[in-house]
């Protein structure tokens, strides 16, 4: 989820959208807590035959949570990375990630990936990998298919599309109480203007691969599991998913069909100073089935 962030979860019932105003906490928190599974993921990507210097695009780099993997690919081939964003507070964080040192095979540029994408599609080579997170998806782009086919259309013959994915909407943030977190994650979805189902429904993903004419299209699940207690989980727990969890349930509660005694309920668990909050159980979990799609641009 690419723009969830601290919200204000004391806001009534008024259909108000998503905070996005603590944006670096965000990427930060959520880049160390999937940095395991991100590290796995570029490690599963089917790489072209490394017989050249491989052109890597980090599209839409947020915090920089790839870039110290793909930066070593890249090296092992004498490669380049490009590492994109069009939010300056992501290339600084992703900047940080890097340590901020000057490199001469990474090029850190606040830029829109679908300008970046039709650059390469003009010019005699491609991207050899072309990695985006948490990025393509109905609540950043009206036509997420139309992006995924403009990435496509970037890459050199043989190139591999990897789009990777946290899945947020599949996650266990309140285990125990399954049925409440299923209200909840539905006044999320209401809350971000997401749709329910269709062609532009965010998790297409690999649909959308297979429309962009891409090959040897492929899913990998990545799972990632912590305790509460865990220092990373936690940060991202308390900073992210338990604010936007309350939020969404006192913005858009009643229109997912929470009632009077759900959205107590919701407030009791997700209130920090609650005798119920979810973060003293000392039982309490996360886990984030997280995705990898891979695709093959076609060799002329």
């Amino acid at each position: 989820m690419n723009s969830d962030v601290g919200t204000d979860a004391r806001k009534d019932d008024t259909g108000a959208g998503p905070d996005t105003s603590r944006y670096v906490d965000y990427l930060v928190a959520n880049r160390d807590f999937a940095a395991p599974a991100v590290s796995a993921a570029v490690a599963a990507i089917p790489l072209p035959e490394p017989d050249r210097a491989l052109r890597i695009l980090d599209a839409g780099t947020g915090g920089g949570g790839a870039l110290p993997e793909l930066l070593a690919v890249a090296r092992r081939s004498g490669g380049t990375v490009l590492a994109v964003d069009a939010d300056a507070r992501a290339i600084e964080a992703a900047r940080d990630r890097v340590d901020g040192a000057p490199a001469p095979d990474l090029d850190l540029r606040v830029a829109d990936l679908r300008d970046v994408a039709g650059e390469a599609a003009t010019a005699e080579r491609g991207f050899d990998l072309i990695w985006s997170s948490d990025v393509v998806w109905p609540a950043t782009f009206e036509d997420p298919a139309a992006i995924v086919r403009a990435l496509a259309g970037a890459l050199a013959p043989g190139g591999v599309l990897a789009l990777f994915t946290t899945n947020y909407y599949q996650s266990m943030f309140l285990p125990g109480h399954s049925r409440l977190e299923r209200l909840v994650r539905t006044a999320s979805e209401l809350t971000w203007g997401l749709p329910v189902d269709g062609p532009t429904h965010y998790e297409r993903l690999g649909a959308w691969m297979r429309g962009a004419g891409l090959a040897d299209v492929a899913l990998r699940v990545l799972p990632l599991a912590a305790p509460s207690s865990e220092p990373a989980a936690r940060t991202f727990l308390e900073q992210i998913a338990w604010p936007e969890m309350r939020h969404a349930a006192a913005s858009h509660g009643r229109a997912a069909g929470m009632d009077d005694a759900d959205l107590a309920r919701a407030e009791a668990l997700l209130d920090p100073d609650s005798a119920q909050w979810v973060g003293s159980d000392p039982d309490a979990y996360v886990v984030q089935p997280t995705i990898l799609w891979t695709g093959r641009a076609v060799t002329a």
